[in-house]
Formats: structure tokens, sequence, C-alpha cells
């Protein structure tokens, strides 16, 4: 008997439940009506708004402003005169590299210059007296040739003298040909050899400014790859020993998506902070924009150029990540609304204008630019209307409108 007790006292708590839950539903369908709550507002107000394309960038050297200084000389370095983070200036002595090789070379060229020289004067000395002989003995033949035939006419001789002095002529006129012909060659041959030598005395010499390592601009040096010792090997390729950076000759890097490429302008303005200076706004203006596109991730950017003001290198270095904002448009007196005031429904713009405690009238907007904060309003509020940016509508609310 307790058990069936039990049991019914089960069965009318259960039948109570569902009663009210029942209740619950029903009133909640048919009967109540539903709350809207509007939570936060916003005022439409005069005011400028700029439209942004927000990307992503990195601080990069100007071209020149990074360079890697490699040696064309071949020998042991027996002086480096800098390390990492040493300040030097355009022309300073950084590094030296064993020259005695090179230096005994250029000393055997002088001395053969001076050899080829010597030959030169010597040619220029003989060959000249030996030609005013034998041009001499060349007139004293021709007249002794000619007399001779004259003498023949009158037979005051025989034809053999003459036939003599024909041979003595012809043999002198041969024998001058001869040295002039000679002198000529000589000197050419001596001239071309000093040409030679002092082509190679030239070379030498400026394989021997090889060996001295020069910084070629202001800078500070940020990689040292070589050390006093070792020896550097020139091949096809430069060895290269330092690299020196002019820390004031930065710009910037933006990747551009290739969806915003078509808003990307030369001239416009960008805001740029990077993270180690959160609070810190950079400013500039785009001067390039390169037409190679860099793929990353399997997505197309295309970098647009900005070059980074003196003033902002002495916070900005090379290789930083920097959050871009390229100002595209600018609008100044015009309606604006919070962007959170901007409700979206079945393709329309829409907002909520708060007309009394917890009202709201749906209305429809046609809208300018949006910006970071702010939407141009052209047409559907006016100034100091009050908006709902922040609102609860029941499914089942039907608004005024």
């Amino acid at each position: 008997m307790v058990e069936r007790k039990d049991l019914r006292k089960a069965l009318i708590i259960l039948l109570v439940i569902l009663i009210l839950v029942g209740g619950i539903i029903v009133y909640k369908k048919f009967i109540s009506k539903p709350e809207i709550k509007v939570l936060e507002t916003s005022m439409v107000k005069r005011g400028s708004i700029r439209g942004v394309i927000v990307e992503t960038g990195i601080i990069k050297p100007q071209v020149g402003a990074l360079v890697k200084i490699g040696a064309r000389a071949t020998g042991e370095i027996v002086r480096m005169r800098v390390k990492i983070g040493d300040k030097v200036k355009k022309g300073e002595l950084i590094a030296l590299i064993d020259d005695r090789e090179i230096q005994r070379s250029i000393e055997q060229q002088k001395a053969s210059l001076d050899a080829a020289r010597n030959t030169l004067r010597q040619i220029e000395l003989t060959y000249p007296e030996r030609i005013r002989e034998a041009k001499a003995n060349y007139e004293y033949a021709k007249v002794n040739y000619e007399r001779e035939q004259e003498l023949l006419k009158y037979e005051y001789t025989t034809a053999d003298a003459v036939d003599k002095a024909k041979s003595q002529f012809e043999a002198a006129e041969a024998n001058l040909k001869r040295l002039q012909d000679e002198f000529k060659t000589q000197e050419k041959i001596a001239k071309a050899n000093i040409e030679d030598i002092t082509a190679k005395l030239k070379q030498s010499e400026t394989i021997l400014t090889y060996t001295k390592i020069y910084a070629p601009i202001d800078g500070i040096v940020s990689d040292v790859t070589a050390q006093e010792g070792e020896t550097v090997v020139t091949g096809l390729q430069v060895a290269n020993l330092v690299t020196v950076i002019d820390p004031t000759s930065l710009e910037m890097w933006i990747y551009v998506d290739e969806t915003d490429t078509g808003r990307v302008k030369l001239g416009q303005e960008v805001e740029y902070y990077v993270d180690t200076f959160p609070d810190k706004l950079f400013k500039g203006k785009i001067e390039k924009i390169y037409p190679q596109p860099v793929v990353r991730e399997n997505i197309v950017y295309y970098l647009a150029i900005v070059k980074v003001l003196k003033d902002d290198t002495r916070f900005l270095k090379p290789e930083m990540t920097t959050h871009v904002k390229i100002i595209i448009v600018e609008k100044k007196n015009i309606l604006t609304v919070s962007n959170a005031a901007i409700k979206f429904e079945k393709g329309k713009q829409v907002a909520y204008k708060v007309i009394g405690p917890d009202k709201v009238e749906k209305v429809e907007l046609k809208i300018g630019i949006r910006g970071e904060e702010n939407t141009e309003i052209i047409t559907g509020l006016k100034e100091g209307d009050t908006v709902a940016t922040k609102l609860i509508l029941p499914v089942s609310v039907k608004t005024e409108s």
C-alpha cells in the first residue's frame, strides 16, 4: 500500500511540472510581448572619415645603404681593423691583405721596364749613326758609279770598272734601306715591349690596391666574416669580408594584397607602427609600386615602397615588421555614425533609430566610405539622430517602420 501511495504522489508531481512547463511555453509564445532591449547607442554627427587599407610591411635598407665589401686579392688577412657595431667613414681603411708577393712582382716589372727603356734608347742612339754612315757610303757609291759611266763614254775607263762601281752602288743602296727598315722594326718592337710591361705594371699596381680594403660608405659594421690570419682566395666570386650598413637610409616594403592593388596609388599617405614602439606613429608616402609580384604562402602581393624619414631611423631597424594603414580616401564635414550601428539585413544596410526607451525604428541606409571607426551616411539618417549600436531584438519582434 505504501508503494502505491508513493507512485501516485510521484505521478501527481510529474503532472504538475508538465502543466507548469506547458503554461510557460504558451505564455511566452502566445501571451507575452517580446521585449526590445537597447544596450548601447551612438549619435549621428558631422566629422571626418578616412578610408584605409590595412597591410603588413617590413623595414629594409635602401639600395646602396647596405654594402658587402669583398676582397679581390688572394692572400692572408694581416690586419682586420673593425668589428661588428663599429662606425666607419667612407674611405676609411678597414682591412689589409698580405701584399708581399704582388710587391715583388711590381719590382720585377719596374726593372723590366727600365731595361726595355734602355734598349729603346740604345736603338735610338746607334741606328741613326749607322744610317748616316750607310747614307754617306751610298752617296759616294752613287757619285763613283755616275763618274765611271761618264769616263766610259770617252774610253777613259773600262766596262769592268763601271760594273764594279755599279755593284758597289747597289750594295750601298740596299744596305741603307736595310738599316732604315731595321731601325723602324727594332724601334717598334722596343716600344711595344715597353707598352706591354707598362700595362702589366699598371695591372699589378691595381691589384696592389685590392690588398687594402676601404669602407665605401658611412655606416655601421653589421657583419664580419673573416679574421686576421685567415686566407682569402678569390676566384669567380668575390670573397665577402665585411658588411657595412647606413642606418639612416631605410625604406619600408608594404606587401599589398592583389585584391587591394587597384586602390593603392603613388603619393598616398601611410601611417605605421612597429611592435617595439606600439604607441609611436610613423608617417610616409608611397613612392614606388613594383610591378613584379611576390608570392608568400600562396598569396600574391605587390610591393609598395615608402621611404623612412631620417628622424624615424633612430627608432627603426632593418627587418622590423610594420603594421600599416594606407589612407586611400579622406572626407571632411560629412554625416557619420559608428560602424557598429550599420546592420546588414537581406542584402541591405539598415540601422535601428532609437525613438524612445527601448523603442526603435528600422531605417534603410545609403552609405559612403567606411572608415576605421565610423561610416559615412548619405541618406536614411540626419544629424542628431540616435541609433542603436548594440541591442537585443527577439526574433518575433516587429519594429516600427
